[in-house]
């Protein structure tokens, strides 16, 4: 049977979302769960979950640094605790714990800050010394010799990981059996705007009209946001990952390194994941690299020595669309009444999917933005109000 079935596109819905990632269908999901706002159509170019929530490494955290973003990201975490039970689909969530290592003074400092900004603000977050992360961490290479030696740690308890296609089919799910149409492989062209009102969504399989239109897209989300007339301040950066051949389980905890900018955990089936910082260059390449591939090697290599014979499996990208503060844009349009945002995520739109998408349900359904979205909006930045989150986006 199938999870989610085929549609003719309507002459008109109630909300049209462009982008059926994790965050568009969470939209659809909670306008239909939490408001009754069922007329609603999810439009994908592709398949489900075809950009940034398939191409991304599915770390959950919170352990963030500004008084804006500590909440937000916990609520999500929070939100994530629950999702399986809530749409009754095993999201194979794993709090295993989260690990940002530093190898000089200037990391201890910024991560002790992350770390009393999180207990001021209620989540599980500490410092941690190098008997600590031995104890946690065994197979660390916590000697003297490293170029880069671990000199602490920021230690997430909550953090984990998660299966990210399991989160866009069990949202999908439920969309389907709450009334909400999704429609894979309908490209956007266009969004017609009249009296600064969203008027209809143009697509390659015909035009529909709509009461409100989202743009919940990620890479792309600059160009669906020009199709309305709205200008957004965000660059567009790849940012590559890889995976490795299966090993037996040795590492339980997400291992990031914020001064190497490289990231490593191990999946149930024993492969590691590999991630870097973002591409040096603006582009919508998704084409993976040598030279980044060198570079998540080398610092795998630097954190576990271990793993110098292991082969790699694949590598792919994903794009990033990055804003001047480093957070994202959630909120209405000021340039066009009924077009709402969410994009703008960087590295680290996944783990904030259902707060985000149940926060902008709520925007959308009562016309009142929840608190825990205000700071995010879309004027912030000619307000001169930009948050700084830059801190905690190790891979940025």
């Amino acid at each position: 049977m199938r999870m989610w079935r085929a549609h003719d596109l309507k002459p008109a819905y109630d909300v049209v979302i462009v982008g059926a990632g994790v965050h568009g269908l969470g939209i659809a999901y909670y306008l239909a769960s939490r408001h009754g706002v069922r007329r609603v159509a999810v439009l994908e170019r592709g398949y489900l979950g075809c950009g940034n929530s398939g191409r991304n490494t599915a770390i959950i955290r919170s352990n963030y640094r500004t008084a804006e973003g500590i909440p937000f990201y916990d609520a999500s975490v929070k939100l994530y605790e629950g999702l399986s039970r809530e749409l009754d689909f095993n999201l194979l969530f794993t709090q295993c714990g989260h690990l940002t290592l530093a190898h000089n003074d200037s990391s201890i400092i910024g991560l002790r800050v992350r770390a009393e900004n999180n207990q001021v603000l209620g989540v599980d977050s500490r410092l941690i010394d190098r008997d600590e992360i031995r104890r946690l961490v065994p197979s660390l290479d916590l000697s003297d010799r490293p170029r880069f030696p671990i000199l602490a740690a920021l230690y997430h308890p909550p953090g984990g990981i998660i299966r990210h296609d399991a989160v866009v089919w069990g949202y999908a799910r439920a969309c389907e059996r709450l009334g909400v149409e999704i429609h894979p492989y309908t490209e956007v062209t266009d969004i017609r705007v009249d009296a600064h009102r969203a008027n209809s969504v143009i697509t390659n399989r015909g035009e529909t009209g709509a009461d409100s239109v989202v743009n919940a897209t990620a890479g792309w989300a600059s160009v669906v946001a020009k199709m309305a007339g709205v200008e957004l301040p965000i660059v567009s950066h790849p940012l590559q990952a890889c995976v490795t051949e299966p090993l037996k389980p040795f590492l339980d905890k997400v291992i990031v390194s914020a001064s190497l900018h490289v990231y490593v955990n191990q999946t149930d089936k024993g492969e590691l994941v590999l991630g870097a910082e973002i591409d040096p260059y603006q582009s919508y390449s998704m084409k993976a690299t040598l030279p980044t591939l060198e570079q998540i090697a080398g610092h795998t290599v630097d954190l576990f020595p271990q793993l110098h014979g292991i082969r790699v499996l694949r590598q792919w990208a994903g794009i990033c669309d990055m804003t001047p503060d480093y957070a994202p844009i959630i909120g209405a349009s000021r340039e066009v009444d009924n077009f709402y945002l969410d994009v703008g995520w960087g590295t680290y739109g996944f783990k904030a999917a259902p707060i985000a998408a149940k926060c902008t349900a709520e925007l959308i359904a009562t016309g009142k933005t929840p608190k825990l979205i205000a700071p995010f909006f879309p004027g912030r930045f000619r307000a001169g109000q930009l948050l700084g989150e830059k801190a905690a986006a190790a891979v940025s």
